[in-house]
Formats: C-alpha cells, sequence, structure tokens
C-alpha cells in the first residue's frame, strides 16, 4: 500500500516539474521579449529624430541593411523620412526565431509596433533584433 501512496505522489510531482521549467522558459521568453522591445524603441527614437548615423551604428556589423552608412541614411531618408514626426507608438508584441530566410541560424527577435505618423494615419513597424556578444542589436526594418 506505501509502495502505491508512493508511485502515485510521484506520478502526481513528474507534471510540476515540467511546469516549472515551461516557468523558467517562459519568464526567459518575457526578459528578453522586454530587453527587445526596449533596444528597438531606442533604435526608433533614432529614426524619429532623424539620426540616420546613429541608429546605422547600433546595427549588427554583420546584417547591416546597407553596405556604408551613407547608403543607410540616403535609405532611410527616401524610406522613413516621408512618414513624418512618430505622433504614436505602441508596442504589439514580439516572435522568438531561430531560423530565418537569408540569414544564418542564430538567435533572432522580431517585434512589432502600432504607429501613426504626421503622413500616415496607420501604420506597422517591425524591428528585427538578433544576438549578438550577449548583446541586442538592430538587423532588420519595416514600415508597412
Amino acid at each position: 500500500m506505501q509502495h502505491g501512496i508512493a508511485l502515485l505522489i510521484c506520478l502526481l510531482l513528474i507534471p510540476l516539474a515540467g511546469c516549472s521549467t515551461h516557468s523558467h522558459v517562459r519568464a526567459e521568453k518575457r526578459a528578453d521579449e522586454n530587453t527587445t522591445c526596449g533596444v528597438a524603441e531606442r533604435w526608433l527614437k533614432m529614426l524619429d529624430d532623424g539620426d540616420y548615423e546613429e541608429a546605422f551604428e547600433h546595427e549588427s556589423m554583420r546584417f547591416r541593411i546597407s553596405g556604408t552608412q551613407k547608403q543607410f541614411v540616403r535609405y532611410m531618408q527616401g524610406r522613413r523620412a516621408p512618414f513624418g514626426h512618430v505622433e504614436s507608438r505602441k508596442f504589439i508584441g514580439a516572435a522568438s526565431m531561430k531560423k530565418m530566410v537569408g540569414v544564418p541560424d542564430g538567435h533572432y527577435e522580431s517585434v512589432l509596433f502600432k504607429s501613426t505618423f504626421e503622413n500616415k494615419s496607420v501604420a506597422a513597424e517591425r524591428v528585427i533584433l538578433t544576438k549578438e556578444a550577449d548583446r541586442w542589436q538592430v538587423i532588420d526594418y519595416r514600415i508597412y
């Protein structure tokens, strides 16, 4: 009888061990999401301020959107500047990825914002970051 009770207790505790591990993974994911959201917001602030040179410096060296700072500045002047001043930006969510098309497997985070601009009433902004040397760095930016 005691053997049966011990077995029953063990069986009941196994799912709890799994829940503990799942909780840890979820907490780690939430921490990454909070960190990447902050990094993305600071980088977007540079774009909002028209400080494209500084934004370029915060991009990953391995994945620069444009080859040179001058090319990046021209790209942002043509792509981001026409939207005008940002009026609001709301964090929508983030997704963790290990694989992406056209880049090596790694640790990536896609951060999505709903934004309004002076010249665009509703837009979505997506910032993709990669973790290199324990730092999150921008590798891609899209505005829809």
